[in-house]
């Protein structure tokens, strides 16, 4: 049996070391991952969101989708984003931001193994003030190679942050720019992790108890517990 625990042990640590743990102020390169070198990210979506975006200025825009997924694996939560730039757009992205994303840890990457046209170069996490605060830049351009960005007509692969967390909410900000980030659009809500359930989660829980006493008040032929879900 130890041996046991220990090789599941050693295996999961090799899956989750494929992710990219970021740095304060150093700029990362992203290499992609699949859910075959990482069987934490396989999963079941909880939820799953399209936003408008517009660069007025430059004529830019287009949706990104926000998707939070629970793992198979560990029943932790792992947030995805995948960028569309508009065909009609009159420039190329750049840069997708995320920031007040409260994370236990801050693990990033993109999956080769599914839609999309182009995954980011690197990524860059702040520090300074925003220590702890999750304000990170997924950078599409290279800055080794100088090449690299999301025309128009084309959409990211999938961007991922894989965490320990177990609740989340929609209380983290997201935006895109253009090269050079010059300009960028306006700051839209996206989902992010939580120390605390959501509201809808402890109705859940609120609503299993009652059903849980309701039945133990008509029979003794009931469950030691109620799951409750968030």
């Amino acid at each position: 049996m130890k041996r046991l625990l220990l090789s599941a042990a050693l295996a999961l640590s090799l899956h989750t070391a494929q992710a990219v743990t970021l740095v304060y102020d150093t700029t990362l390169a992203l290499p992609g991952t699949t859910s075959a070198a990482e069987p934490q990210l396989a999963g079941v979506v909880l939820e799953d969101k399209m936003s408008d975006f517009s660069i007025a200025a430059l004529g830019i825009s287009g949706k990104i989708q926000s998707r939070v997924v629970r793992s198979d694996l560990d029943g932790t939560l792992d947030f995805y984003w995948r960028i569309f730039n508009d065909p009609n757009s009159s420039g190329a992205l750049g840069v997708f931001r995320i920031g007040e994303f409260y994370a236990p840890e801050f693990n990033a990457n993109w999956r080769i193994d599914g839609l999309g046209d182009v995954g980011p170069a690197s990524a860059r996490m702040y520090g300074g003030a925003s220590i702890g605060k999750g304000y990170i830049n997924f950078n599409f351009l290279s800055a080794a190679s100088g090449a690299g960005s999301l025309a128009p007509g084309e959409s990211s692969n999938f961007i991922l942050m894989d965490t320990s967390a177990v609740y989340y909410n929609e209380t983290s900000l997201m935006d895109v720019a253009n090269i050079g980030t010059t300009k960028a659009s306006d700051l839209m809500a996206t989902f992010g992790p939580s120390a605390v359930p959501e509201p809808g989660s402890y109705a859940l829980l609120g609503l299993g108890l009652a059903v849980l006493g309701l039945a133990r008040s008509r029979s003794t032929a009931v469950p030691d517990y109620v799951r409750a879900t968030s």
